[in-house]
């Protein structure tokens, strides 16, 4: 008997999980603190795109996805945190952006975690850094959107979902009894990993993507836990997640209306307007966008547009993966790796490929161009007379070079006028809006924001639609025309009226701090 319960003793010792002390939180929390004082020194202040008003209105007016306050499904895991914040400061810019700097900050933790475990601690500190100074990453949290929001939730589910798979890797059989009959790990850290992805899909849905990731940690973990019981702990964890806002939208909308208004932005979304494969022309041009909106948007290379300072860190990433594939060893925590990016990159290929969705694969390649660092050092570098300070300079020059493209673009984010809303302020200050009609894009909802009298009448003053064509089939169906008729560079189907088009003026902004319509024309059409 006291032989069984010394063995029992000492496989609970040895299934411990290290702990850690207080002093070894200390450059996370330093991290989390210095990504939170760069992000407040360029604090967002423009409402700049539909998706933005949308939850702005959704705090102002009231939440309703049923007239996309904000638009479906509502993204309530984002909305409540800034109600909380709009309630103290009054403001839905400040309270939208805030919500992104304090969590996009705060992702700085598990990002630290993910990679000390994967790779090692001073892995773990440079991709902290290179977060930090990343230049999307940044700029998205200065703007009031949810996807650095999101990157919370999508690093720290990512987090648990490996530590769940690291539980059982390198565990003995003795092992796995002593925590499956305590319930503990890796069980529960799978189990918060499905609470956190869960949460996530009330932030973006895009994160479904994550769905496979949960499954490979599942499989790994099967191999040493019963299937039915990881079954139990990880639908019991996503449910959680999921229900924590999926249960509140059906409640207050009713399960039918929800539905109807899923299939109605499913359909623009991903068919009709949307930035799926589905409505793309061009798949050599769809890739190419992607492959820039990943390199030069998310990860700061040189691009033709970009400033030529951008060619160290691009030459130093370049390295960085290099050595990473010579070196890094083909384990379970590659493999683990892979079961993320895999998934992830088909998304983003056939579903959506806007740069805030490719965002989101940022945080985790850094922790590769980390690692691979890392391995130039200990190969080429570590046994060198003066490598270690040849090492720091190279590293220091990466982060500054970076740190200068990435606060120039915050800058300009946060001081210049986004060219939606000098089109907005061109047209309000230049022109009467009872004699004049201006057929537009996305800017019929910044109108809604901006200049709320100009939409006093629908379709009176400001029209939303998308090409040249159904603009002609407007004004033949007017009795009285307007004086002034003025036409969005964003419609469709200019060229064929290029002759009666006359540019009243363009509006242009840096193209990495403004990713969308960083150039507008604004132009009067002659009718006949």
């Amino acid at each position: 008997m006291q032989a069984t319960v010394n063995y029992n003793e000492s496989a609970k010792t040895r299934c411990q999980t290290k702990t850690v002390s207080l002093q070894g939180y200390i450059i996370p929390i330093a991290a989390v603190c210095v990504c939170l004082i760069s992000r407040l020194l360029y604090f967002g202040k423009y409402i700049d795109e539909w998706d933005s008003v949308n939850f702005a209105f959704g705090l102002s007016k009231g939440y309703d996805i049923l007239h996309d306050q904000p638009h479906f499904p509502g993204y309530p895991v984002y909305m409540f945190v800034s109600w909380i914040w709009y309630k103290i400061f009054g403001s839905d810019i400040q309270a939208l952006v805030l919500s992104g700097v304090l969590f996009s900050s705060l992702a700085v933790f598990p990002l630290y975690e993910l990679a000390r475990r994967v790779f090692s601690k001073e892995a773990a500190i440079l991709a902290s850094m290179l977060y930090i100074v990343n230049p999307q990453v940044w700029l998205q949290a200065e703007k009031p959107l949810s996807d650095a929001f999101g990157l919370f939730f999508v690093i720290t589910s990512i987090l648990f979902f490996y530590m769940a798979v690291e539980g059982v890797h390198g565990a003995s059989k003795s092992c796995l009894d002593y925590e499956n009959d305590k319930y503990k790990t890796p069980l529960v850290y799978f189990a918060l990993g499905g609470v956190l992805l869960g949460l996530g899909l009330g932030v973006r849905v895009t994160y479904l993507a994550l769905i496979p990731t949960m499954a490979y940690a599942a499989y790994q973990i099967t191999k040493k836990i019963r299937r039915k019981k990881v079954a139990m702990w990880g639908f019991l964890g996503l449910t959680v997640g999921v229900v924590a806002w999926l249960g509140y939208l059906l409640v207050r909308f009713t399960p039918y209306k929800c539905y109807k208004k899923f299939l109605s932005h499913a359909d623009y979304h991903f068919h009709r307007e949307g930035n799926s494969i589905l409505t793309t022309d061009d798949y050599s041009v769809r890739f190419s966008d992607i492959f820039h909106n990943l390199s030069a948007h998310s990860l700061g290379t040189w691009w033709t547009d970009a400033p030529f300072l951008r060619i160290v860190p691009t030459i130093i990433i370049a390295l960085a993966f290099v050595s990473f594939f010579i070196h890094e060893k083909w384990n379970f925590k590659t493999r683990f790796l892979l079961a993320f990016f895999i998934p992830y990159f088909l998304w983003i290929a056939f579903i959506q490929d806007a740069i805030r969705q490719i965002m989101v694969l940022a945080p985790f390649l850094l922790i590769i161009i980390s690692a691979g660092l890392m391995h130039g050092f200990t190969h080429y570098l570590k046994d060198k007379e003066q490598g270690s300070r040849l090492f720091l300079a190279v590293v220091s020059v990466f982060i500054i070079t970076l740190a200068i493209d990435s606060m120039k673009i915050v800058s300009v984010n946060r001081n210049e006028e986004p060219p939606s809303v000098s089109t907005i302020n061109f047209v309000t200050r230049n022109y009467d809006k009872n004699d004049t009609k201006f057929y537009c894009l996305n800017d019929w909802r910044l109108f809604q924001y901006y200049a709320p009298q100009w939409c006093d009448k629908k379709s009176s003053h400001v029209y939303f639609v998308s090409t040249m064509s159904k603009v002609i089939k407007d004004l033949e169906r007017l009795k009285n025309k307007p004086k002034n008729i003025l036409i969005s560079s964003k419609l469709f189907e200019r060229h064929k009226y290029k002759d009666r088009l006359r540019r009243l003026a363009v509006f242009e902004r840096n193209r990495y701090a403004v990713a969308d319509y960083n150039w507008l024309a604004l132009y009067s059409f002659e009718w006949r």
